[in-house]
């Protein structure tokens, strides 16, 4: 065991300081540089943008963990997270480094227990005015997945779809590059994605709409973007699948300097959900 000086602490129930590097209510914070945590249905939110995020859209809260340094600043945020019946662990930053590996520069995290898993079916039980749903075919950049996280949200998405091969959303640099909106997103886990913008065809009459440079893809500005639509993003590399591309109503492209072969998929989303977002306020 280390001992660290610890400040003064202040009234805040649930509060209690770690000394020990080893101390297992916080393995979860040693756990943050691999998928551990996502298969254990829990999360990370890192800096306090995210973590009041978390705290404000209602998430279960596991537990908080904050330098000494930072106490103060962070007093009312803890006092709430306090007050879910969340414990909140302070310790010396150097600690903290030695537990998480790298620099705490933020001064506050916590752990969050991950929603349950939706699929398309379950949030289209609830009415709504029009359905405007993006998806993620095979994305396998986590940084990725939280910009376009962020994009939808910040366009007014209904919901994210993901496949089975794209992260998942709440891995840690997703959450952390979302900067919290998707805590304010509906996640929608399909395992086929395919089968599942069919149904959304079928039954809720939504156009599905790709985003590729490929042939057959029509200037985006020229598309009908209104009404119902589901707009897909594909793998950074290898773009839409073939399924997926035999399942689209319609293939869009962003018009770009021949000096630039493709937009990164997550600046590209930025386009096409501000567009999308632009033709349904008119229309």
């Amino acid at each position: 065991m280390i001992a660290h000086k610890m400040p003064t602490l202040p009234q805040i129930s649930n509060l209690t300081a770690i000394q020990d590097p080893d101390d297992p209510r916080l393995a979860a914070y040693r756990s943050l540089k691999g998928k551990s945590l996502e298969r254990e249905g829990i999360f990370m939110a890192e800096g306090e943008k995210v973590v009041r995020s978390m705290v404000e859209s209602g998430c279960r809260i596991a537990s908080c963990l904050v330098s000494g340094g930072t106490i103060k600043r962070y007093k009312g945020l803890l006092a709430k997270i306090a007050g879910r019946k969340a414990s909140v662990f302070i310790a010396d930053n150097r600690l903290i480094e030695g537990i998480i590996g790298f620099r705490f520069h933020k001064g506050i995290m916590a752990v969050g227990y991950c929603p349950k898993k939706l699929t398309v079916s379950d949030v289209l039980k609830t009415p709504s005015s029009g359905s405007f749903f993006v998806a993620l075919n095979a994305i396998n950049d986590p940084q990725n997945v939280g910009l376009i996280a962020r994009n939808a949200a910040a366009f007014g998405a209904r919901a994210l779809i993901v496949d089975n091969v794209t992260y998942d959303p709440y891995y840690r640099k997703s959450v952390r590059v979302s900067m919290g909106t998707i805590f304010r997103l509906p996640v929608c886990y399909e395992d086929d994605l395919g089968s599942a913008l069919v149904r959304l065809k079928k039954k809720h009459d939504t156009r599905i709409i790709v985003a590729t440079p490929g042939r057959g893809a029509g200037d985006i500005s020229k598309v009908k973007l209104s009404g119902n639509i589901c707009f897909v993003f594909g793998n950074e590399d290898k773009g839409i699948s073939r399924k997926i591309l035999n399942i689209a109503d319609a293939k869009v492209r962003i018009p770009i300097s021949k000096a630039v072969d493709s937009l990164n998929v997550a600046s590209a989303s930025a386009v096409c959900l501000y567009e999308a977002s632009r033709c349904r306020r008119q229309g």
